[in-house]
């Protein structure tokens, strides 16, 4: 199989499998990640700036264990799947245990033992969704991930979004009734439990680590005879015990820093932003009552009636942004997400009620695919045999950025400015993103590659160059039909 082949259409049943697998799997880490940062903000002795430094706390032990300890096995795991589920069993069983232990002591002081808990569960959620889980879709759509993430990333948005409002709206109807903050937590946090569990259990039935394992083909190309494709797999495990991607090597690649910096950024401005866009949008509640649909549970108000339509523009721009990276290349995916970002940034500048709504839409449009570009970036544009290895490497930059961006962007928010300061900083990370993903060369990236397999004795050859050539050629070729 090469890029230079027509797409196949379809996933194949196993493949949708897989899919509906890796978006429980994202709801699950946003309920044990998201869900608890908002909630547990009120009841942590240390408030909100107490939880978010139990984050950055977790994202440095994270970033320790998936760099240092998974990264350099990664290419030796040979079921990524028992992998992958074993993470989502210990991730639900340390989470449960996260709402069953109340946060204070009966003194009302920091409960330590929760402390501990809550930061594993922030260590272990991000390794098992972001990291063991989507290596499987790396394996089963090599030239689909693009599609593939833009369809399986819409359950960030919606968890983030619309379903947050039902989770809070729960856990706080709970505590209104009398019941104590272990059975709101029960109540509010059960049926995404629910969810994340039947997820792990649709892995173990219908899902393999590669999808020559049950018959299945790569990208659903089923003119891969089977021969063929036990070929290419044997090849493929074999070529990632002599993976040239080592932690050093990685480190000394300029091109992978100006590929994962900008990709980082964008995750943790969708998921440190949201946060920062309720204040704004309360402020204008008022003008914004237009969007309320009485009756209807999830626009009862003008809040949730604003993160209901972002939730729906979330869903269409992460399916628009995968097409547009698997079709265009995800450079250009980034820099058009990056662009918005700066766009989104200059609207809430101005205290006016349709331009920070424009600007809520806009966070939702790249909202849910700005998870997936760093995936998807390593998949384009490094080996097969070598993605597990240097794709260890990138949620962990994700993690710490991401969790050190909320007390950033608490700060901003504190200034006399206010919201406004929070939407300059964005302006700043949206220039930023910008110009290190147009300094990104995957020309210079293949040629460092080759440097690397030349010293490590292994052959050069032109795979790499073969799909920037083709990249390039396809693209001046939609050009030229255009102008005809």
């Amino acid at each position: 199989m090469n890029n230079q082949t027509a797409m196949p259409k379809g996933y194949g049943f196993r493949g949708w499998m897989l899919i509906l697998y890796q978006a429980l799997a994202y709801v699950g880490y946003t309920m044990l990640n998201s869900y608890a940062t908002n909630i547990f903000g009120q009841f942590y002795p240390a408030g909100t700036t107490g939880i978010t430094f139990l984050a950055m706390i977790a994202s440095l032990l994270g970033w320790i264990t998936t760099y240092f300890i998974i990264s350099p096995r990664i290419g030796k795991i040979r079921n990524q799947k028992l992998a992958s589920m074993l993470f989502g069993i210990v991730a639900l069983i340390l989470g449960a245990l996260m709402l069953i232990i109340t946060p204070f002591t009966a003194t009302g002081g920091i409960n330590y033992l929760w402390a501990v808990i809550y930061i594993l569960v922030q260590i272990v959620a991000p390794i098992w969704a972001n990291t063991m889980t989507t290596i499987m879709i790396g394996n089963w759509f090599p030239r689909k991930k693009g599609t593939v993430m833009g369809i399986v990333t819409i359950a960030y948005p919606v968890t983030s979004a619309v379903l947050l409002g039902v989770f809070q709206a729960a856990h706080g109807a709970a505590l209104a009734q009398g019941a104590t903050l272990v059975q709101a937590n029960i109540k509010a946090w059960l049926p995404f439990f629910i969810a994340a569990a039947v997820g792990i259990i649709i892995c173990g039935i219908f899902v393999t680590t590669y999808p020559e394992e049950c018959g299945c083909f790569r990208d659903n190309d089923k003119s891969f005879t089977k021969e063929m494709a036990d070929a290419m797999l044997a090849k493929e495990l074999e070529d990632r015990k002599r993976s040239v991607w080592k932690r050093s090597k990685i480190w000394a690649c300029g091109q992978w820093y100006l590929s994962c910096i900008p990709t980082g950024l964008i995750v943790l401005s969708s998921v440190a932003f949201m946060v920062q866009i309720i204040p704004a949008l309360i402020q204008f509640a008022p003008q914004l009552s237009i969007f309320v649909v009485p009756g209807f549970f999830f626009m009862n108000n003008p809040i949730s009636a604003v993160l209901f339509l972002m939730g729906i523009f979330a869903i269409i721009g992460s399916y628009v942004l995968g097409l547009i990276d698997t079709k265009w290349g995800v450079k250009k995916a980034v820099i058009i997400t990056s662009i918005s970002i700066i766009i989104m940034g200059i609207l809430g500048l101005f205290a006016n009620a349709w331009t920070i709504f424009i600007a809520t839409m806009l966070l939702g449009v790249y909202m849910g695919a700005g998870s997936n570009f760093g995936f998807s970036m390593l998949v384009r544009y490094w080996r097969r045999e070598d993605f597990p290895s240097v794709y260890t490497g990138q949620p962990p930059i994700s993690t710490v950025l991401g969790a050190a961006m909320p007390y950033i962007f608490a700060l901003f928010a504190s200034t006399p400015w206010g919201y406004h300061a929070v939407f300059a900083f964005m302006i700043v990370i949206g220039v930023i993103c910008t110009v290190l993903e147009c300094a990104f060369s995957p020309k210079k990236l293949a040629e460092y590659d080759n440097k690397l397999r030349v010293e490590a004795g292994l052959e050069a050859d032109n795979e790499l160059l073969d799909r920037v050539h083709w990249e390039r050629d396809r693209n001046a070729a939609k050009k030229a039909a255009k102008r005809a």
